[in-house]
């Protein structure tokens, strides 16, 4: 079964869910570096829509140029 892609607002959604549980309370130092990692990943994938979205607005902009 094909893993299913992420979009920004949920990366958002999920990087925020995860710093409030660390900001509410003792964070369960077992989970810890599960959740970091998962925050990490879900960074990345806002970094990598962001840029292919600043991408295609170039494009845009370029395309108006002509």
């Amino acid at each position: 079964m094909a893993k299913k892609e992420i979009g920004f607002n949920e990366a958002v959604k999920g990087i925020g869910e995860i710093l409030r549980k660390i900001e509410e309370g003792e964070p369960d130092i077992d989970k810890l570096s599960e959740d970091v990692r998962k925050a990490a990943e879900l960074i990345k994938i806002c970094r990598k829509r962001l840029r292919e979205t600043e991408e295609r607005i170039e494009g845009i902009i370029e395309d108006l140029k002509s």
